[in-house]
């Protein structure tokens, strides 16, 4: 037995191994996976009795009936559920994500705009972080952690008056909303429009301490307010807040990206 003949066989028993081992992890804790666990013991029992019994023409028709395309048919009735899943997993990796980042990114800009379109005409004041480099996670910690996807259905909840969440900062991360009610450093710097309250001084504060992009919405005016750095604009329109959001998000991540691929 030569070397590369043990070395093949190594790499096919890994790979063997992984490949079972990530179905197991898949389907281990799912409903299907007690089904079939109990399908494949009456198959043997079926198999052993007939084995036992010699009974040549059972043996021929079970035979007949559990080909290969009849186990695959009731694997995936079985699985249907978790192969979506799976398959949704799938299509959420990064690589193949890049095929439609643009349409992704559309997507969360229109998200975003529309949300602030309805707080604006609802005037509920709000407060949006969203991360670029600097994850927030300390200011994540002092709010509620949530994990769930950017609606307008979710923000505008969020930040409806008298709900247990309006009252702080809702922070956004890769698209997603991470957390909400999240406590923000005030800026300590003098401000020179003295009709800036709370709110704003709290997004301002974070702009300064990070490189988060902070939408602001006042309660009081209805205006939308964008801070990144020391930047402050004010009254902007969500046409405005949109072409604003692509530049500073989505240009500032490909350049990222680029200053990466040239470091390596």
């Amino acid at each position: 037995m030569d070397f590369p003949f043990i070395l093949r066989a190594v790499f096919e028993i890994v790979v063997l191994w992984i490949i079972f081992y990530q179905i197991y992890r898949t389907f281990k804790d799912s409903r299907a996976a007690a089904i079939m666990a109990g399908l494949v013991f009456i198959i043997v029992l079926a198999a052993v009795l007939l084995e036992l019994t010699h009974a040549a023409v059972l043996q021929q028709i079970a035979g007949s009936f559990l080909g290969p395309g009849t186990l695959l048919l009731i694997l995936f009735i079985l699985f249907h559920p978790e192969l979506r899943t799976a398959l949704a997993k799938l299509g959420a990796n990064r690589v193949l994500g890049r095929l439609w980042d643009r349409e992704k990114n559309e997507d969360f800009i229109s998200c975003v705009c529309d949300s602030v379109s309805f707080l604006v005409s609802k005037r509920y004041g709000a407060l949006i972080a969203i991360c670029r480099n600097n994850k927030l996670s300390e200011y994540v910690k002092t709010g509620t952690e949530l994990d769930s996807i950017c609606s307008r259905e979710l923000i505008g909840t969020i930040f409806m008056p008298k709900t247990m969440l309006h009252d702080g900062a809702v922070i956004i991360n890769n698209e997603r909303i991470v957390a909400a009610a999240c406590i923000l450093p005030v800026s300590n710097r003098e401000l020179k429009d003295r009709s800036l309250g709370l709110r704003h001084r709290a997004g301002i504060g974070l702009a300064e301490a990070s490189d988060a992009v902070v939408i602001i919405v006042s309660e009081e005016t209805g205006s939308v307010s964008l801070v990144v750095g020391n930047v402050v604009q004010r009254d902007i329109s969500v046409q405005m807040l949109a072409a604003r959001l692509t530049e500073l998000i989505y240009s500032h991540v490909s350049t990222e990206k680029n200053t990466r691929s040239v470091k390596s």
